[in-house]
């Protein structure tokens, strides 16, 4: 048994040649081959430890860089990762404090493999979404998670930091003392007065009606290109005043 640098202890499985031997990482039971001067130097690595943040495990079936850049499975699998686990990164964007992956999902060859099928992955804009099939979630995980276009995600950004108070699509007018109900059309495109109120309810109400409305129009716009779950669920998305 010898001791590794950063990947717990090893056996000798197998002497294969004077220079080579197959290895076992106790911790994990990853067995792989090894030159004897690279184990007694303890320099050997076991390629299935949790690695990324304590939680990711890279494995050794899929390349992470091809010429040097990384692929976009690498990319999008690490980015989740950071978003759940990172200190430095849950300081800026609290919102996804309690956000975690599925066991599966913190194999990066599991997540490589669920992506390739995927409706939207090898599209450009496209981005992926934890909580459109399920309002709320916190999960990333292989039923939760599906590519949706950037158009759709950007209007389902709630906005909720910098929004004050109020309830979602609805804002103050000072001049008139009354509520003023608005919806956002999209990045790049401007946003949809809806109104002035006397009440916050009412402004909600119109803008409730009308974000549900324009979510059923991106749906329809679409429909040929996104995964029928998500148009289903754009279809029947409800607007709450707690969103």
């Amino acid at each position: 048994m010898y001791s590794t640098n950063s990947s717990g202890k090893v056996v000798v499985r197998k002497y294969l040649n004077c220079e080579s031997v197959e290895i076992e990482f106790l911790n994990t039971g990853w067995k792989t081959v090894a030159r004897k001067q690279n184990i007694e130097l303890g320099s050997v690595k076991d390629k299935y430890k949790p690695d990324v943040f304590g939680v990711g495990v890279v494995g050794c079936k899929y390349a992470t860089k091809v010429n040097g850049k990384h692929l976009p499975e690498y990319i999008l699998w690490r980015n989740m990762i950071t978003r759940c686990f990172d200190t430095e990164s849950l300081s800026k964007r609290p919102t996804y404090e309690e956000c975690t992956l599925s066991e599966k999902f913190k194999s990066y060859e599991y997540f490589y493999e669920w992506c390739q099928n995927k409706i939207g992955f090898k599209e450009q804009g496209f981005a992926l979404d934890k909580d459109i099939l399920v309002k709320g979630n916190k999960v990333y995980s292989e039923d939760t998670c599906v590519f949706i276009p950037a158009e759709i995600n950007t209007v389902l950004n709630k906005k909720a930091a910098s929004r004050g108070k109020l309830p979602i699509g609805v804002s103050y007018h000072k001049a008139t003392g009354k509520f003023r109900a608005y919806v956002s059309q999209g990045k790049g495109l401007p946003i949809k007065h809806l109104g002035l109120f006397e009440n916050k309810l009412g402004a909600f109400s119109a803008y409730k009606q009308a974000k549900e409305d324009y979510l059923k129009e991106l749906a329809d716009k679409w429909k040929d290109q996104i995964d029928p779950r998500v148009y289903e669920a754009l279809n029947n998305y409800q607007v709450e005043i707690t969103d």
